[in-house]
């Protein structure tokens, strides 16, 4: 069977970067977790009746704006919703294998909800512009540097709310650094 490379694709490279893991191995803190709670919260259930797969997706929240202080925070959030942790952890070939074969599932099972342990797309948007016209695949996390975020960039970010509610998935872009936009929830 031949996979279209859409679907095998990490995600949309041309707009957005993975995070790297980072040296620390620091994973879980009470700030990244409050943020994880945050990108989920309306994230779903993302489903669409078994009999109608051609139906819009019912996704309860599906764009926000969210801001955090610390941008490692946001990374680590990337790196455990991307799964990037889980298939350092796999180690064997079968084993990280296995799990992009259940994201691959997950991704292909429109009458399920969306699971807390479901694979998100997440990178870094390091030319925020560059998400004009941007539509999600799958769950999506979005981390831009504040400091990144000029005019051109704000107004992508309004054509992104704009476009959210015909979308199939949520996406929450994060903004790290700096002080809190007035159009982003702090977290």
């Amino acid at each position: 069977m031949h996979w279209p490379a859409e679907v095998l694709a990490r995600f949309d490279t041309a707009r957005l970067q993975p995070v790297p893991l980072p040296d620390d191995g620091l994973r879980q803190d009470p700030a990244t977790a409050r943020l994880l709670a945050a990108c989920r919260l309306g994230a779903g259930p993302a489903t669409r009746p078994a009999w109608m797969p051609w139906a819009g997706a019912r996704v309860e929240w599906p764009y926000g704006v969210l801001h955090v202080a610390d941008g490692a925070v946001a990374r680590r959030a990337c790196l455990l919703m991307d799964g990037s942790w889980a298939m350092a952890d796999a180690g064997s070939l079968m084993g990280r294998l296995a799990l992009r074969a259940r994201a691959l599932v997950a991704d292909l099972a429109w009458w399920r909800p969306l699971a807390t342990t479901d694979a998100w797309d997440a990178g870094v948007a390091p030319r925020p512009a560059a998400l004009a016209g941007f539509r999600p695949r799958r769950a999506t996390l979005i981390v831009i540097d504040a400091h990144t975020l000029d005019e051109p960039g704000l107004r992508a970010l309004a054509q992104l709310e704009q476009m959210a509610w015909g979308w199939p998935r949520a996406v929450r872009v994060v903004v790290a650094g700096g002080v809190s936009p007035p159009f982003a929830r702090p977290v």
